[in-house]
């Protein structure tokens, strides 16, 4: 993946639309839904729990919540030039959403 992929040029959070867009430097434009994003948070807590056979797992089913609805007071910052991370109103806030996994799980 090159450079122009990874790069987002402009980052909007429509909170109307419960998505975010991101436009990337090769022209592309992604839309993500907040419930989507949500569901594919990549830090270690809900990783362990989409893998069924980790004994380890730290949280229950019962604890996971995959609707995406950000806080409506900080609902987002980019971390350094790499990343952007999402503060959800369920209180998660541990993922952090690298733009090459966010332009991978785009598809385009």
């Amino acid at each position: 993946m090159s450079i122009e992929q990874t790069t987002p040029t402009n980052i909007e959070i429509d909170v109307k639309q419960s998505q975010v867009r991101i436009s990337w430097q090769d022209g592309v434009q992604t839309d993500y839904p907040f419930t989507d994003l949500r569901k594919v948070c990549p830090c270690a807590e809900c990783e362990a729990f989409r893998k069924n056979d980790d004994p380890l797992r730290v949280i229950q089913s019962e604890q996971v919540v995959t609707e995406g609805v950000l806080q409506p007071y900080n609902p987002a910052q980019v971390v350094g030039n790499y990343a952007i991370q999402f503060f959800w109103a369920d209180g998660h806030s541990a993922g952090i959403y690298s733009f090459k996994f966010l332009r991978e799980i785009s598809g385009q």
